[in-house]
């Protein structure tokens, strides 16, 4: 099941995508909203990119994201700013794409060899992160976190 689970999580990062994956206009127009800034620095390289997904419960976790962006490294540093986002319970993870390849390079056994990180730096041991432990609540009108990538 975790290898299962390990699969569905490299896919969704090595999945192209834009800068919105799925979004409810309408539920936005209601609910309160801010800003969240996602900060990625003492990258090993600037090579590459900086591919982000965001998930906001426990069965949308590593199926479907509700937002997702690849963003570009400077001086071994990316930033990813998500504005009007409805205030709520999320999960972010991220993949430094250090090839440019636009997929997670990973072992034979599916380890990733690309370095990795999600929110809350929530461990990922035999298979992806779990939901519980990389959620957080976002309920400012400007909240910022740093995500430590290894």
């Amino acid at each position: 099941m975790r290898l299962l689970l390990f699969a569905a999580f490299t896919m969704l990062l090595g999945a192209p995508f834009g800068s919105a994956v799925a979004e409810d206009d309408a539920a936005s127009a209601t609910t309160d909203s801010g800003t969240l800034i996602v900060h990625v620095d003492g990258l090993e390289s600037s090579d590459g990119s900086l591919r982000f997904v965001m998930f906001d419960s426990q069965e949308n976790f590593l199926k479907n994201a509700v937002r997702a962006e690849v963003i570009e490294i400077e001086d071994r540093q990316g930033t990813w700013t998500i504005e009007d986002l409805p205030y709520g319970v999320y999960a972010v993870l991220v993949h430094h794409d250090v090839d440019g390849s636009g997929v997670m390079e990973r072992h034979w056994y599916g380890k990733p060899k690309e370095p990795t990180g999600t929110s809350n730096d929530a461990p990922a041991r035999f298979g992806p992160p779990k939901f519980k432990k990389a959620k957080f609540v976002f309920e400012a009108p400007t909240q910022t976190m740093t995500i430590v990538v290894k």
